[in-house]
């Protein structure tokens, strides 16, 4: 599997980087030839893997100030540093306009975000040498619902002549997620932007059943189910814990993840609060007040670590936490969605406690496949506590299903085949 020829552009909203969070397509790439790998991203971040030999990143925040100042350079070529540490002033103004938005989130300034994109300046000379001395034969991206983003893919595609394949792992083309007038007017204008670079895509992944059924249909297209693939499931042999037990939850806290955490930390606070701990660790930037309501002596929140550190980290935690918004307007945004959490944790072979909407594909996954404690309400949340408390046996019995889930359905090599088979078939169209 080593030395694969075809040279691959990867095209992602965030840098290659070692922190938690998605490394999909990392993880299917590690076994190529990395001098034949590059990405290109929209966020003004320093990658720290090494999978890609090339690096380009446009900055929105220089992109909003070409508006103004057409003579800026709003994209560069980047090399991957050592220090996860390392950051930039722009990456700084980034994060604190997205705290603003997120506080204040409406469809009206995802939309004049949009018009930013689209009258500012990202199609450089820079963007075009990067992409003219790289040459890939496939493109690589994600369906996304940055209609930015997909206008650049189709450049990008258009430019080099490249191939494209497309991966779908979230709702981005339905009116499912939510009634509100606002985001169906935004929706109506990503399922073009999406129709629009599908056209261009010869082939597409999605992240699960549910997923693919809906994309299908929705676009006419044949998906191949494609998931994190898991190397190997740990072996350490696991006991009965001791109280207080211990909660781990590692990744992204968006989406209402935070307030399905809060849910919990009341309960256990309240009922628990000597049976249960929970340590976090995560890149989100979390308003001050939430944050304050968070950590307290049964919750501690930490910044990110390294994907490795994380792992080793879930591989000794007596419970794995899954979170995803259960109730408020966030329910629904994750509906087709399946977190390379899910596969991660599998993959340690402990005990999951999923809490999220039943009408979504990873809750869904859960409940069909009984590989963890699930709770789709406050009610069930307590209920699962109680059980875990009670029962001596409960941790080691879903731990072992976890495992023998993961190995079933995740192998390494049945992963690694599916997206292997995909590009060389892209690759001689």
């Amino acid at each position: 599997m080593e030395n694969k020829k075809p040279k691959i552009l990867v095209v992602t909203v965030s840098a290659w980087n070692d922190k938690v969070g998605s490394n999909t397509w990392s993880s299917l790439l590690e076994e190529y030839d990395s001098k034949n790998i590059a990405n290109l991203c929209i966020r003004p971040q320093l990658p720290t893997s090494k999978i890609a030999s090339r690096y380009f990143t446009i900055s929105e925040n220089k992109v909003i100030k070409s508006i103004l100042n057409p003579k800026i350079k709003t994209g560069t070529e980047v090399s991957a540093i050592k220090s996860e540490n390392q950051t930039s002033d722009d990456l700084k103004e980034h994060n604190a306009r997205y705290q603003k938005m997120k506080k204040n989130r409406r469809y009206s300034m995802l939309m004049a975000r949009e018009l930013v994109w689209k009258f500012g300046k990202w199609r450089t000379s820079e963007l075009d040498e990067f992409l003219d001395s790289f040459k890939p034969d496939i493109i690589l991206h994600s369906m996304e619902g940055y209609i930015h983003l997909n206008r650049i893919i189709e450049y990008a595609i258009k430019r080099t002549g490249a191939k494209a394949a497309g991966y779908i792992w979230d709702d981005n083309f339905t009116y499912k997620q939510s009634n509100k007038i606002g985001h169906n007017i935004y929706r109506f204008f990503q399922r073009r932007s999406l129709k629009s670079l599908a056209k261009l895509t010869q082939e597409f992944f999605a992240i699960s059943d549910m997923t693919k059924k809906e994309a299908d249909e929705f676009f006419g297209i044949n998906c191949h189910i494609l998931t994190k693939p898991i190397k190997s499931v740990s072996t350490y042999s696991y006991k009965r814990p001791s109280l207080p037990i211990k909660m781990l939850y590692t990744g992204n806290l968006g989406i209402g993840r935070d307030k399905t955490l809060l849910a919990l930390v009341n309960i256990i606070n309240k009922y628990f609060a000597n049976d249960f701990v929970i340590d976090v660790y995560t890149h989100t930037l979390l308003q001050d007040d939430v944050r304050d309501k968070l950590d307290c002596s049964v919750c501690k929140i930490h910044s990110a670590v390294s994907q490795s550190t994380a792992i080793a980290m879930q591989k000794q935690a007596d419970i794995l936490l899954f979170l995803e918004d259960i109730d408020s307007d966030d329910a629904r945004t994750a509906r087709l969605s399946f977190s390379t959490k899910t596969t991660d944790y599998l993959s340690a072979g402990r005990t999951i406690f999923a809490l999220g909407c039943k009408d979504t594909a990873p809750m869904q996954y859960f409940i069909k496949n009984k590989c963890a404690i699930t709770a789709t309400n406050n009610i069930e949340v307590c209920e699962g506590l109680k059980k875990i408390v009670k029962d001596n046996d409960i941790l080691v019995k879903y731990a072992k299903v976890a495992k023998q889930v993961g190995l079933k359905n995740h192998d390494k090599q049945k992963i690694q085949l599916i997206f292997d088979n995909v590009i060389n078939k892209v690759c001689e169209e």
